[in-house]
């Protein structure tokens, strides 16, 4: 899991080229997930953190929109 693995490039779905380490990339391709740039990383995390604030706080998302 650690150790001097090799860097590549990885295309972010948002256009941004971003540096990743080569077992990182080998793993998320086998598990089928998205290579993302820190931004994207970063505001999926926010909005994942928010929807869990969300359901612990008894409001989920499909509620809220029932009742706007």
């Amino acid at each position: 899991m650690f150790g001097p693995y090799s860097m590549n490039k990885g295309l972010c779905s948002c256009g941004e080229l971003t540096d990743i380490d080569s077992e990182v990339l080998r793993r998320k391709v086998e598990l089928g997930k998205r290579v993302e740039c820190r931004m994207c990383r970063n505001r999926r995390i926010a909005r994942e953190h928010e929807q869990l604030e969300l359901h612990y706080l008894g409001l989920d998302e499909e509620e809220d929109l029932h009742q706007v």
